[in-house]
């Protein structure tokens, strides 16, 4: 009782923690960028006269730039602090949106301004947002996770009708302003809301330094194994899921209806797995999300009507709780100085499944003329993925290899 009394009271006490990193998360790149880049598509290709594929060029060199730049930039967060260098990426971000509105002229231009806004957003994510939830909340660290990761699902339910009625209004350098003044004008409420960060982390210019050489160790690499693996079976289903279903028969409205319910499918997971954190062992939570996820893509490749819907959701579940896991393992595995170097680490392992698994799938549908090959290969990364899940409970993954006093 005492328990679920100071848990409660953890809650409420850190309420405006919460709102702030659920608002910069919805104004992350990943978010307010990702959501929304597709819209920009058919009106960019139409002026410059570019093909579909050259203008889906900017949303593939902004999720490998980010990616890339992630560890660098937990490298700019644990020197001069979380809260500082989330505000300054969301500025850049701003800045970004109000460039690719003025000086995109071409395709080289529109590629290094996305290049650009990859770079300067990379610190939205959460490896600022996340650093500031740990110490915080030692009871309830993965619900918080769980509320504060909602906020990337929030964005894709909001910002791409917002985004189109400023493309029909204003057209798409219009709504590059529009999302320009939306990002800036929301830095001074998350300000507001998460100023008792402001002063809470102390610069350590040699945090950096030791934690890079983290990237070694086994229960890092390990992680990483694992993430890589399951966004790779994941993303490369989710990205091609209207197809996979019309190949079928299925009308083209109908499945994007399925789709539009993996949007839902992903909050509940988020909230129902940062929940189960708490008081679940880790490892057999991630283990039992990943083979929920591989019995998902097997109902999928099943063909059969009865299943599409439950395979839909499981998938939908599985994406909510991916970044439930990754934030909670590395924040409880490793003292809290470590926590964003490492955890920019597993954002390029996803980035780098999340974009390379559409690309196989595609690749696989080519060769066979179906996506039987690459069913085969998304269940068996997902039960790779699972089976690592319970080698991490060994206890040579989860002694702790560096003490919390070297943080």
């Amino acid at each position: 009782m005492d328990g679920e009394i100071s848990s409660q009271s953890e809650l409420w006490r850190g309420r405006n923690l919460i709102a702030g990193c659920l608002l910069g998360m919805m104004m992350s790149v990943s978010s307010i960028y990702f959501y929304t880049a597709g819209l920009f598509l058919k009106p960019l290709a139409a002026e410059f006269g570019w093909t579909r594929g050259m203008a889906s060029l900017g949303p593939l060199v902004g999720i490998l730039t980010i990616g890339v730049a992630s560890p660098f930039a937990g490298r700019l967060v644990e020197r001069f602090g979380a809260f500082r260098m989330a505000l300054l990426s969301a500025a850049g971000l701003a800045f970004s949106f109000l460039a690719l509105a003025i000086a995109t002229e071409g395709l080289v231009s529109f590629l290094l301004l996305t290049l650009v806004l990859a770079v300067l957003g990379s610190a939205t994510t959460p490896v600022s947002y996340g650093r500031m939830i740990i110490g915080n909340f030692p009871r309830r660290l993965g619900l918080v996770y769980g509320i504060v990761y909602c906020g990337p699902g929030l964005a894709a339910l909001m910002f791409p009708s917002l985004v189109g009625q400023f493309l029909g209004a204003y057209g798409w350098r219009g709504a590059y302003m529009g999302l320009a003044v939306l990002t800036l004008g929301t830095i001074p409420i998350i300000t507001f809301l998460l100023k008792s960060q402001a002063g809470h982390q102390k610069s350590d210019p040699g945090a950096a330094r030791r934690n890079w050489g983290l990237y070694v160790d086994r229960r890092f690499m390990l992680l990483a194994a694992i993430f890589l693996l399951a966004s790779t079976g994941i993303f490369g289903t989710i990205v091609h899921f209207v197809p996979m279903l019309t190949d079928r028969g299925i009308a083209p409205a109908t499945a994007v209806g399925l789709a539009g319910l993996i949007g839902f499918a992903v909050i509940a997971g988020r909230l129902i797995t940062g929940f189960l954190l708490d008081i679940v062992e880790t490892n057999l939570l991630a283990a039992a999300i990943f083979l929920l996820s591989a019995c998902g893509v097997l109902m999928l490749a099943s063909g059969s009507p009865q299943l599409i819907l439950p395979g839909t959701l499981a998938m939908g579940f599985t994406i909510g709780s991916e970044f439930d896991l990754a934030l909670f393992l590395v924040g409880r595995r490793f003292p809290p100085s470590h926590f964003s170097t490492l955890f920019g680490g597993i954002y390029l392992a996803v980035s780098i499944g999340g974009g390379g698994g559409p690309i196989l799938a595609g690749t696989l549908y080519d060769r066979a003329g179906n996506y039987l090959p690459w069913f085969g290969v998304a269940v068996t990364c997902l039960l790779v993925a699972s089976v690592l899940c319970l080698v991490g409970r060994f206890s040579v993954f989860r002694e702790r290899a560096i003490a919390p006093s070297a943080a």
